[in-house]
C-alpha cells in the first residue's frame, strides 16, 4: 500500500530524487539568466526601433526579492521616471496620441515584455518552492 502511494506521488513530480531537485534548480536558474538577457535585448531593441524623444521606454529592473521585470518607464530625472502600464488609463491615453505605426510598435514590445515577465516569474516561483521543499524534507529514507 505505501509503495503504491509513493509511486502515485512520484508520478506527479518532474524528479525522483533530491539530486533531481538540484538538477531542476540548476536548469531553472540557467533559464532565468537567459530570460534576463532576453529582457535586456528587448529593451535595447526598443531603443533602436523607436527614436528619441521617447515619452515611455522599456527598463529592466531587479528588486530585492530577486524578481526581474521589464516594464515601461516615463522619461525623467531624479526619481521622476514613474512606471506605466500600457493597459492603464494613462498608458491608453499615451497610445492614443501616437501614430498607428508607433502604437503598433509599443504594443508588440509590450506583448514581449509581458511574456518575458511571466517566463521569469514562473521560473522564480518554482525555484523558491523547490528550495523550500528541500529545506522542509526530512532525512527519512522514504522521502525523495
Amino acid at each position: 500500500m505505501l509503495v503504491e502511494f509513493d509511486k502515485h506521488i512520484a508520478a506527479w513530480l518532474p524528479f525522483s530524487t533530491r539530486q533531481g531537485v538540484w538538477r531542476r534548480l540548476e536548469v531553472l536558474e540557467a533559464e532565468n539568466l537567459h530570460v534576463v538577457r532576453l529582457m535586456n535585448d528587448c529593451a535595447k531593441a526598443f531603443r533602436q526601433a523607436v527614436s528619441e524623444p521617447r515619452e515611455l521606454y522599456l527598463n529592466v529592473q531587479q528588486v530585492r526579492s530577486l524578481t526581474v521585470y521589464i516594464r515601461w518607464r516615463r522619461r525623467g530625472v531624479r526619481g521622476k521616471q514613474a512606471y506605466c502600464l500600457l493597459s492603464s488609463p494613462e498608458g491608453q491615453a499615451f497610445l492614443v496620441r501616437q501614430s498607428a505605426e508607433v502604437r503598433q510598435c509599443y504594443r508588440c514590445f509590450n506583448d514581449w515584455a509581458l511574456a518575458l515577465n511571466l517566463a521569469h516569474s514562473l521560473r522564480l516561483n518554482e525555484i523558491r518552492r523547490l528550495k523550500k521543499y528541500l529545506k522542509d524534507l526530512s532525512d527519512s529514507d522514504c522521502c525523495v
